[in-house]
């Protein structure tokens, strides 16, 4: 069956209480991690480590279909990557994102995915380790092959499926071995602030910490010096063992559906890494660019502003106005002394006319940047299409769904992200 019209998701079959475990051992050494592949001689002899090598390991893996330990596993994954993420949503959808930080984010991850590709794979592995990444497959030979059964760039190809299926569902399992693809414990959707579950068994300390806030000076120390010895550690040399658990932080019901935590994430990483998002995301912001603001104000008043109240914009970038609508102090401030009068020895207050002035100004340019025609109606129309929209559950860890989402039915395909792209 073609896995990307389906989504899991995990129900309590009894009444569960805080604390009971869930699942009861992942071994380190069923996770899919650049350690464990086959291919990590070749990763270590190239010297590849991080996400890029999860990447290739994951390709590969995939590549040697029943003879990869894995292939059960992959068999309940999506068989063309995570497509609801916007790294494959067609044109048409990715005008939606217009304006947004995540637009700019999507282009920039297309080009660094393209040229981690060529100089790792293509001009890496493909050279010094042709017998495991064949040419003809992975190669520039695989845009050029005339053979009817390779698709022109399919290597490229499996290499984004396979950096979807990291960056949707990987785990991070220790200081040592990093983050790896864990079966089981990604069949669990997302729910910020609600999670029923937590993962524990990647550190020790970690662990500890989140069932106890009290730790004398001694752990401390500990801890310290075992984050030294594992950044000495040769993740490829140490032996793969130790285990991961699920364990329920609450109580849960029989019937209800069990939810993990992929942290606390604005509805852009959320759509960005796992290709939804929520409707109630108490932890969405809306970034301002320094360059809205240089727009709005000028260049040379806005840097000399910055410099007098000490802003340093190369480093800082962008602003923040929070969830709750709360100007982000460092703004303010800007705005304010690019404000004050010549002659005057005080900044305008935040509340001032000409402070709210010019911050309308620099949120009339970010608004400006959506682009978009107003729908008929204007900002009434809008209320009631948000009013009237069905309140579907988005899909979830990765591709799964949460109780509401699975009465919709299967979903393929890019037809996932059109649906999932924001209104």
């Amino acid at each position: 069956a073609n896995q990307n019209r389906y989504h899991y998701a995990v129900f309590a079959r009894r009444d569960v209480a805080e604390g009971d475990v869930v699942v009861r051992s992942i071994p380190k050494r069923a996770c899919l991690s650049a350690r464990t592949s086959s291919c990590a001689p070749q990763l270590r002899a190239e010297g590849l480590g991080g996400g890029l090598a999860l990447n290739i390991a994951i390709m590969h893996e995939r590549s040697l279909r029943e003879q990869s330990k894995w292939h059960g596993y992959f068999a309940v994954l999506p068989d063309r990557g995570e497509r609801t993420l916007p790294m494959f949503w067609p044109p048409s959808a990715l005008r939606a994102l217009r304006g947004t930080e995540l637009a700019a984010h999507v282009a920039a991850d297309a080009a660094s995915l393209r040229e981690d590709y060529d100089e790792h794979v293509v001009r890496g592995l493909c050279v010094s380790c042709p017998e495991v990444f064949d040419p003809k497959v992975y190669g520039t030979a695989s845009r050029e092959s005339g053979d009817e059964n390779v698709k022109a760039d399919s290597g490229f190809e499996r290499y984004l499926e396979a950096a979807s299926l990291a960056a949707s569902r990987a785990f991070f399992i220790g200081d040592v071995f990093g983050e790896a693809l864990v079966p089981v414990a990604d069949l669990f959707n997302h729910r910020t602030d609600a999670e029923s579950v937590r993962v524990f068994g990647a550190d020790v300390e970690s662990d500890a910490e989140s069932e106890s806030d009290a730790e004398s000076e001694s752990d401390a120390e500990s801890e310290s010096d075992a984050e030294s010895e594992s950044d000495a550690i040769d993740p490829y040399d140490a032996p793969v063992a130790g285990a991961l658990e699920m364990r329920a932080r609450v109580a849960v019901g029989a019937g209800a559906e069990l939810f993990n935590t992929f942290g606390t994430q604005n509805n852009a990483s959320l759509l960005h890494k796992y290709g939804f998002c929520e409707r109630e995301n108490a932890h969405c912001t809306v970034g301002l660019d320094v360059a809205l603001v240089e727009r709005a104000l000028g260049v040379d008043a806005t840097r000399a502003a910055a410099k007098s109240v000490g802003l340093d914009l190369d480093e800082e970038g962008y602003f923040e106005i929070a969830p709750d609508g709360v100007v982000e102090d460092a703004l303010l401030a800007l705005l304010a002394r690019a404000r004050r009068r010549e002659g005057e020895e005080d900044d305008p207050t935040s509340e001032s006319r000409e402070v709210r002035a010019a911050l309308a100004d620099v949120l009339r340019l970010r608004l400006e940047a959506y682009g978009g025609e107003e729908p008929e109606g204007g900002a009434e129309a809008r209320r009631r299409e948000k009013k009237n929209a069905p309140r579907v559950a988005a899909p979830a860890g990765g591709g799964a769904v949460g109780a509401e989402g699975c009465a919709r039915g299967p979903r393929s395909g890019v037809d996932g992200a059109d649906a999932d792209a924001p209104r």
